[in-house]
């Protein structure tokens, strides 16, 4: 078992953390070790799990395990993308994106959306 690549970079007063690869328990530990020694005390901690191939079934437990031994806020920890899902504790936070529809109707993220949409002219 391989230790996923993990990127981290501050941006806005936030701490984004990315993950490639497969997440493990050894993973977990890298990645709680890796919050605790970037987190400033401000701002939310986004860990960005669209790179992720896959979770081992003991990581899930392991992650929220030692998250807690932290001391780390739960509150400002936020995962995004579908495998989040399969990784924070049940009253963990879970951004998942909806897919962008492509030329029907736009990107979905501007306010009354007109991307994608031809201009009248």
């Amino acid at each position: 078992m391989g230790m996923a690549a993990i990127n981290m970079d501050q941006r806005n007063g936030n701490l984004h953390i990315k993950i490639e690869g497969m997440f493990s328990t050894d993973t977990a530990a890298q990645l709680t070790m890796v919050m605790a020694k970037s987190y400033s005390g401000e701002g939310n901690i986004f860990i960005h799990t669209a790179k992720i191939t896959d979770v081992e079934p003991d990581s899930k437990h392991a992650f929220n395990n030692l998250l807690g031994l932290t001391g780390l806020p739960k509150e400002n920890v936020y995962l995004t993308g579908e495998k989040g899902l399969d990784i924070i504790h049940d009253t963990g936070k879970v951004i998942v994106y909806k897919k962008r529809t492509r030329g029907h109707g736009g990107c979905g993220k501007c306010k009354n959306c007109s991307c994608g949409k031809e201009k009248a002219a």
